[in-house]
């Protein structure tokens, strides 16, 4: 696997590829500011419908012997995994510490639009209050505010920025764990339907603003850098 430092490589594995044009990220402001408000217009009330809850009940009661890996792999929605993934990325394969930055954003990002705007105005308890006792809690959060999971947010963002890194045919993964850790929320009975589909789109929405503001000159960048690549070869024949 190619690092930074090898530029004897046309490719490297971690290296931004791609901008993010205007137009997509237009497309994906919109689509997830609309799936936030429609999230929050259902939320509004503080309660779940009933088939919210059944896909909840139906997901909570799958068998126990998930509990372990569902708990490994929902940790990359903890509010320090971007920066300690964003991290390695740097240390190990890039060695731009400015390629840090959009990762370190993710965190006050996450406490000002989740925590601190939408989590006040839409108030829905957890699984446990807004739909009952029946659900399982398999972590240790039975009550308090809910809408929107936390995890969700920093999962999808996180998501986004390491897919600006990977090749296409790798971008699947980080989106496939993501929408795990959303499964896992709901498996171990700490979020309802809809507190992570909205935590889903505000996390996409401001990492994908991230990446048309930090990374897409890194895009311009690396493809500069193949120009140049490409032209030396020739000009030394």
């Amino acid at each position: 696997m190619a690092t930074a430092g090898d530029t004897g490589s046309s490719e490297q594995f971690f290296e931004v590829r791609d901008r993010l044009s205007l137009r997509t990220l237009a497309v994906i402001l919109v689509v997830s500011v609309a799936a936030v408000l429609w999230g929050s217009a259902i939320a509004w009330d503080g309660e779940v419908p009933e088939w919210e809850a059944d896909i909840l009940r139906w997901i909570n009661g799958w068998p126990d012997w998930l509990e372990p890996p569902m708990w490994v792999l929902q940790q990359v929605g903890v509010f320090a995994a971007p920066a300690i993934g964003g991290t390695i990325i740097v240390v190990v394969f890039t060695r731009r510490w400015q390629h840090l930055v959009p990762f370190l954003l993710v965190g006050p990002l996450k406490l000002t639009i989740e925590k601190g705007i939408v989590k006040q105005l839409v108030e829905r308890s957890r699984p446990y209050e807004s739909i009952g006792p029946e659900i399982q809690v398999r972590g240790p959060n039975f009550e308090g505010l809910a809408y929107p999971s936390g995890h969700c947010t920093t999962a999808f963002a996180f998501a986004v920025l390491v897919s600006a890194f990977l090749p296409p045919r790798w971008r699947p993964l980080p989106w496939a764990w993501a929408v795990i850790v959303a499964i896992a929320r709901m498996y171990y009975g700490e979020h309802n339907v809809l507190d992570t589909v909205t935590g889903a789109a505000l996390g996409t929405a401001f990492a994908s603003v991230l990446w048309f503001a930090f990374l897409n000159r890194e895009a311009d960048r690396t493809a500069a850098l193949r120009a140049s690549r490409d032209v030396e070869p020739q000009v030394q024949s």
